[in-house]
């Protein structure tokens, strides 16, 4: 009985977890929230937002924000599996697959 109440409370914990990670509703790339979808916005909170390394750039941003000129500001190659964004006048090196912020430049077109 006891071994059978630890699996169903370890099951429990496990499909937590899980969810806990699953993407929010509007997360597949270029999905934006009913109403901002329409408008063709962004949503709000994200419109001047500066996200620092170790933080998660929304997917908005993930695709169609490629940087390719690199070189005229002096920054390092993009390793494989990452990319170069810009999002205002700010660049990231961005993780393609997650999104996850390995570099960011404040500024930099300015």
């Amino acid at each position: 009985m006891k071994l059978r109440l630890a699996t169903t409370a370890l099951a429990a914990a496990l499909g937590a977890g899980l969810m806990a990670h699953a993407d929010p509703p509007h997360a597949r790339p270029g999905d934006l929230p009913p109403g901002l979808a329409k408008q063709g916005k962004i949503p709000p909170g994200h419109a001047k937002k500066m996200w620092k390394k170790g933080e998660y750039l929304p997917v908005d941003y993930r695709t169609g924000h490629y940087f390719e000129d690199w070189r005229r500001y002096d920054l390092e190659p993009a390793p494989p599996g990452y990319r170069w964004v810009v999002v205002d006048q700010d660049a990231y090196l961005m993780e393609v697959t997650t999104g996850l912020v390995a570099n960011a430049i404040i500024d930099l077109l300015d």
